[in-house]
């Protein structure tokens, strides 16, 4: 059966299951709307002119910090994963990143920078920088046991190996990286809207919730998904022009 249907049909049950769910009373209305609500709530959102807007304030941003965290976590993490020693002692401050929320850092950003797209963008950008920074540093350590072994023998300069040999076997694991931080910066982006009200689809769902509009934040919430599920599959689609090699090797 092709992906497509597949996928199409996991999105048609969740619909029956959510109109089930409102039939037989499983969900809380005001948590989650009846679907004929949210549904209704489509022309509302556009029908206001800051809905447009926040759309591209979210993705403007969100992309913007994904292209901040890469141009600062891949040279780093070709480095930290080349040499072993950087990658020893960097462990543990690695470690402890990776598992540190980037929301928390909210309050602290409020008060030394405010409320304003630069505080958006610089905490999105914590939270993609991580996701890129270990796929790198993982690509830059699995290179095949004969490439290296090829390197030594040949004596291949050290700038020609980073440029010819290192980066190209690590371009697959960072484009991981990247899928992954896309996903995440809508989600960081958005939620640091709903905190700082921050122009974007989060201010507007703060917004709607504070006027007790469910099925209008409903709908917004279900926006911001799907943002997030455009800007990975724009970016799936990317990678297979760029990466074709990999990907015809990998179905070998």
């Amino acid at each position: 059966m092709n992906v497509r249907l597949q996928q199409a049909g996991v999105g048609v049950l969740a619909l029956v299951f959510w109109t089930v769910g409102d039939i037989v009373g499983l969900f809380n209305p005001d948590v989650i709307p009846p679907i004929l609500e949210v549904a209704g709530a489509i022309g509302t959102a556009f029908s206001r002119e800051e809905f447009l807007p926040a759309l591209w304030f979210t993705l403007r941003d969100s992309l913007a910090s994904v292209a901040l965290a890469a141009l600062i976590a891949v040279p780093l993490g070709l480095c930290i994963g080349v040499f072993r020693t950087v990658e020893i002692s960097t462990r543990i401050l690695l470690d402890f990143g990776r598992t540190f929320p980037a929301i928390a850092l909210i309050p602290i950003f409020i008060l030394i920078i405010g409320t304003n797209h630069t505080t958006k963008i610089i905490l999105t950008t914590i939270a993609c920088f991580f996701p890129i920074l270990l796929q790198t540093i993982y690509g830059a350590r699995r290179l095949d046991p004969t490439i290296i072994d090829t390197v030594a023998g040949f004596r291949i300069p050290p700038l020609m190996r980073f440029r010819k040999v290192i980066f190209p076997s690590s371009m697959p694991f960072i484009a991981t990286g990247l899928r992954l931080s896309l996903s995440i910066s809508i989600l960081v982006a958005v939620a640091v809207e709903v905190f700082t009200q921050v122009p974007g689809v989060g201010a507007l769902i703060g917004l709607a919730q504070t006027y007790n509009e469910t099925a209008l934040a409903f709908f917004y919430v279900l926006v911001s998904g799907v943002m997030g599920v455009a800007v990975t599959g724009a970016w799936d689609v990317a990678e297979h022009r760029l990466l074709g090699w990999h990907h015809r090797g990998a179905e070998l």
